[in-house]
């Protein structure tokens, strides 16, 4: 896997395809590998670059203040260390944070946004869910981290009609040889905490796509209906049957809508 120097770490990134490229950002403590539902369909018709955001995967773990404008400075760096001029952007939870951001303070980079089971602000209940998350994660061992944000990341109906789905993520998740850190854990999640880009997202003018699943409790659907609202133009669509990992979930339904919007705003 390569590795680009950007901002003062290393990025470890991965690319797939051809034709125009299509950067994805991933959510808190996810790396590239947690796209493996999306690149080989995404891929048929971009040029896909996927990366381990700072703090998580391969890339480097400063232990430092971590901001999304932050991140999204990486994110515009890597793209400048592959020659990338303009790319269309997807990104999911904090990922979709860091787009926002990189939409924002690199408007010119951005070719179409979507922003995917995100918020532009915190309120009180994010911020005490994460105080928790925080205090469960340094009692846990890895699996009982991995089985306890497992109910925050999939539907009822997944738990019901597809255990053995659930199991899977969660071994993938025990045999990752680059396991999320408490440093990155830490680092990123102070940076989810700090994100507020909602008075600024009437500033976007490139075209955008909200998305989120009705059954979202980690991020509920209060949050991308105020992006939408915000965004001009922007298009708001709500998945059924799914959570907060409707990307893997329902991994077809979320495909065929991100790659609709790609075809529409493809010029």
């Amino acid at each position: 896997m390569p590795t680009a120097r950007v901002n003062g770490i290393e990025l470890h990134y991965a690319e797939a395809g051809s034709g125009h490229p299509l950067l994805l950002i991933m959510g808190f403590g996810g790396d590239h590998l947690a796209w493996a539902f999306q690149v080989p369909a995404f891929s048929a018709r971009f040029r896909v670059i996927s990366f381990d955001n700072r703090g998580a995967g391969r890339s480097s773990v400063p232990d430092a203040p971590y901001t999304t404008g932050l991140m999204a400075d990486d994110a515009a760096g890597l793209l400048d260390a592959l020659g990338v001029e303009q790319a269309h952007v997807l990104g999911v939870s904090m990922g979709g944070m860091i787009a926002q951001e990189l939409a924002l303070n690199h408007p010119h980079r951005v070719r179409s946004l979507q922003l995917h089971c995100t918020y532009a602000r915190s309120d009180a209940y994010t911020l005490a869910l994460m105080d928790v998350w925080r205090a469960v994660r340094a009692k846990s061992t890895p699996e009982e981290w991995l089985r306890t944000v497992a109910l925050w990341l999939f539907s009822p109906v997944t738990f019901a009609e597809r255990p053995e789905f659930v199991e899977m993520v969660i071994q993938t998740g025990l045999a990752n040889p680059y396991p999320f850190s408490m440093t990155g854990f830490i680092r990123q999640g102070e940076a989810v905490r700090g994100h507020d880009a909602l008075d600024r997202l009437g500033r976007l003018a490139c075209p955008t796509l909200v998305s989120v699943a009705e059954h979202d409790i980690l991020v509920p659907p209060r949050f991308s209906r105020a992006i939408a609202a915000a965004v001009p133009q922007a298009e708001l669509r709500i998945i059924a049957d799914g959570a907060h990992a409707y990307f893997w979930e329902r991994a077809d339904a979320f495909n065929a809508m991100c790659l609709d919007f790609l075809a529409r705003n493809a010029a």
